[in-house]
């Protein structure tokens, strides 16, 4: 998300600078707002998106069709992009270039400290004024700004001391040296956005210009001193180090600039040509705030595309029964339905927040292409109940098996049924029945003052009822998490099969794997994923008791 985020930083900031270069030529005398909010926008509309994009994510309670306890849990996961492979570079180099841009910030700062130290206190035209051998003309300092003058304006003459004190007055008056501090400190905080610097060197210029203008309001009839003045000063060597300084002694690159704006006494904008500008820095504007964010943790995502974990708390029903009948004996197949073959297909449905089906992909074959197929075209005529995230609507991906059978296939299916429930019931009376002979055995122990301590290794445990895990959504973010990405990358996937020691009030204790998924660094990562499951407590009856069960935990990419 760091890589994606920034890319769209770095485009909303250079929409920025497009807006402010339009805007600038027509605010003559005001230029410097213009970077100021070109600044602004740049850093605060990016950061405004991606709070809200975090604001505005709620934790979602486990989902009522989250797999039930001792079924196969899985997760599938997209591999990582280009982009966001590169988050962990990008937050170092970020880090690095920062740092750098603050330790050169402290050094200029002592410079300036140990230059401020030969600095003598003065007067010049009545003003107080700080004099130096060659640095300035300047105003210094956050606090309490200062002017600092060379000792060659002493004998410049009373014009020139006019003109070079009343420059330094009107950046002490509009703050500038406090502007090009804070525009400064958004350069050490983002120091990866081109538009960023580009927008501090025009700011810069701005300032400039617009102290220029101010002086030339003052002084009509000294353009021609001015501009010697500007020569002189441009050229001589009295730049200060820091960032919170406002001087007449501006970068030599700039020079040429201030000097053509002073020689065109009026400004060169026509209205039309002025119109046609502030409706270009309007769209840009415009098109900076309404483009899109970007998707990732925390931001609102378009889930629609391909089947992804989604969390509600109320699941969605299908309600028109008769209907899906009726498309499923329209859509069978002929030739399979003559031939008396049939098979389910497991279908992924994604349902909107209205309860209607948006999209369907086939999750597991039938065997059977026609009949796939079919089932794909059965899926659009369900028709759901909306799935809820607490009390909210919410789009979902759900998975439904659509099977088609014969009427002699039914009642083969209904024999299979039936074989299988009777199958259920002793496997069920025999669980029973052992649990019995355990409760007489525990019974029995306890009479006897022993007690059995069935922690340290799996073992038969008894119970009326089973735990259940509670914690679905935080287990699947677990499982994202703890996937090693080389496996991930590479597609590598596999499932391990752990015994969990679940204490008498639903905690995990103790986990360990039964049976390897073939790779160490999936089976590590689903002992760590074990330890973030959260149960209902298992009850002998009417009793807690710690018991241990196993579970599946699969990994997979799509």
């Amino acid at each position: 998300m760091t890589a994606a985020w920034m890319l769209w930083s770095i485009g909303a900031g250079l929409l920025f600078l497009v807006a402010g270069l339009a805007l600038e030529r027509l605010l003559d005398g005001r230029r410097r707002w213009v970077w100021v909010a070109a600044g602004a926008g740049t850093v605060i509309l990016p950061a405004a998106r991606l709070l809200a994009g975090v604001l505005g994510s709620g934790a979602a309670g486990p989902p009522e069709s989250a797999p039930v306890m001792l079924e196969p849990l899985a997760v599938t996961v997209a591999g990582d992009s280009a982009l966001h492979s590169l988050d962990g570079v990008l937050q170092l180099g970020w880090a690095g270039l920062s740092a750098v841009l603050l330790i050169t910030a402290l050094i200029g700062a002592a410079r300036f400290v140990r230059r401020r130290a030969s600095w003598r206190e003065g007067m010049l035209l009545g003003r107080n004024v700080l004099w130096s051998r060659d640095s300035g003309p300047a105003v210094v300092g956050l606090v309490g700004s200062r002017i600092v003058l060379p000792d060659w304006v002493r004998g410049a003459g009373l014009e020139r001391q006019e003109l070079v004190l009343g420059h330094e007055e009107e950046h002490q008056r509009a703050r500038d040296a406090q502007l090009r501090f804070l525009a400064a400190a958004l350069l050490v905080a983002f120091p990866w956005n081109p538009a960023l610097w580009i927008q501090y060197h025009r700011l810069g210029l701005a300032l400039e210009l617009d102290c220029d203008s101010r002086v030339m309001r003052r002084w009509p009839d000294r353009r021609a001193l001015y501009g010697d003045l500007l020569l002189r000063v441009g050229t001589a060597r009295g730049l200060l180090p820091g960032v919170a300084v406002a001087a007449l002694a501006e970068q030599p690159s700039l020079l040429e600039r201030r000097l053509r704006a002073l020689l065109n006494k009026a400004p060169q904008v026509r209205l039309a040509q002025g119109a046609m500008l502030l409706f270009g820095a309007i769209m840009v504007v415009g098109l900076a705030v309404l483009i899109p964010g970007i998707t990732g943790e925390g931001e609102e995502a378009d889930i629609s595309a391909a089947p992804v974990f989604t969390p509600f708390t109320v699941k969605p029903d299908y309600v028109n029964r008769s209907e899906i009948m009726a498309a499923l004996n329209r859509e069978y197949p002929p030739l399979l339905r003559d031939a008396g073959i049939g098979g389910t297909v497991l279908v992924w449905f994604f349902i909107d927040e209205t309860g209607t089906v948006r999209n369907q992909a086939v999750f597991r074959s039938s065997g059977h292409a026609a009949l796939d197929e079919a089932a794909l075209r059965v899926a659009p005529v369900f028709r759901f109940t909306p799935a809820l995230n607490r009390d909210r609507a919410v789009p979902v991906w759900v998975q439904l098996p659509i099977t088609f059978t014969t009427e002699s296939g039914a009642e083969a299916a209904d024999v299979a049924a039936q074989r299988a429930a009777a199958e259920r019931a002793a496997v069920v009376e025999e669980a029973r029945r052992v649990a019995e002979r355990a409760r007489s055995d525990a019974e029995a122990a306890e009479a006897g003052g022993t007690e059995v301590d069935i922690s340290a290794a799996p073992v038969f445990t008894p119970y009326t009822v089973k735990p259940d895990y509670v914690n679905g959504a935080e287990v699947m973010r677990a499982m994202e998490r703890e996937y090693p990405p080389l496996l991930r990358n590479a597609g590598i996937g596999g499932t391990t099969l752990v015994w969990f020691f679940i204490d008498e009030t639903g905690v995990v204790q103790g986990q360990e794997v039964q049976t390897s998924s073939g790779h160490e660094a999936l089976d590590q990562a689903a002992l760590r994923v074990a330890s973030v499951f959260r149960f209902t407590p298992a009850l002998n009856r009417d009793k807690p008791v710690p018991v241990w069960v196993q579970l599946p935990i699969t990994f997979t990419t799509k």
